[in-house]
């Protein structure tokens, strides 16, 4: 075993060679119980799920993620900056040797307790409806429990129920008008001006059976008016329309009590 480390420090430090200063970080391999643990660590875990990563490392035999550690300039101590837990399971896992990746640069306490916080703050969410479809992929009952998810996560996950959609997919056909900075305000305020939402991703979704109506009032727009691409025909529909719109009254507005004594005429 100590050749295999030795063997393990010195391709290691080759590696280290070619990579040279392009990366912040030299890869070595130690002993977990050299390595010195945080002395305040906010991150913590239940003992039962630390149990749980115990029992992964035991199984693979290895970290699979490399903790991050800080080589102290003045001893050479090194000091666990991410993967607190790691380490710790690690050496409760009876593990001889990890590998770990090492910070040489002094730092000062605040750049430490920094380079610790955001390993710990900056992290994704989990999507729960994709999370419970990859949690039922799982068959094997060992690697559920491999997988980590603990108990209160997977009560969450059985209340979750999804209605999946059997009818077949909606008929519809994609058309994308690319317009000009001038020709987009321009659209944006004929939207505007006949009151129509303009959301920030500019989609618009109509009903497949409207698309032959405004495929045919382009093409005759186009030719009556002699003009070439799409979206300038599209934004003379706009203008026509509002043309249009310009010739029709306003209707009358008519107060809550109006309406009522109306509808109760009719009735």
């Amino acid at each position: 075993m100590e050749q295999k480390i030795q063997q393990a420090r010195e391709a290691a430090q080759r590696l280290n060679e070619v990579l040279g200063d392009s990366v912040p970080y030299k890869i070595d391999v130690v002993n977990p119980k050299e390595i010195q643990l945080l002395d305040k660590n906010a991150r913590y875990m239940s003992h039962d799920m630390f149990q749980n990563l115990v029992q992964n490392v035991k199984q693979d035999g290895a970290l699979s993620s490399l903790p991050l550690c800080w080589k102290r300039p003045d001893d050479g101590a090194l000091i666990v900056l991410s993967g607190n837990h790691r380490v710790q399971a690690a050496t409760h896992a009876g593990l001889e040797f990890v590998m770990i990746l090492i910070i040489e640069k002094d730092l000062s306490r605040s750049e430490q307790v920094a380079i610790q916080l955001s390993h710990n703050a900056i992290s994704g969410k989990d999507d729960q409806a994709i999370l419970k479809s990859l949690w039922e992929e799982i068959e094997d009952i060992d690697l559920r429990q491999y997988a980590g998810l603990d108990s209160e996560l997977l009560a969450e996950l059985d209340k979750l129920e999804f209605n999946t959609i059997t009818d077949a997919p909606p008929d519809f056909k994609q058309v994308i008008l690319a317009f000009l900075p001038e020709e987009t305000a321009q659209l944006k305020q004929a939207l505007e001006d006949v009151d129509v939402l303009f959301s920030d991703d500019e989609n618009f979704v109509a009903s497949r059976r409207h698309y032959d109506t405004v495929f045919s009032a382009l093409v005759e727009c186009k030719e009556k008016f002699n003009i070439v691409n799409n979206p300038t025909a599209l934004l003379k529909i706009f203008e026509l329309a509002q043309d249009q719109l310009n010739t029709i009254p306003m209707p009358e507005k008519r107060t809550k009590k109006q309406a009522q004594e109306a509808a109760q005429a009719s009735a």
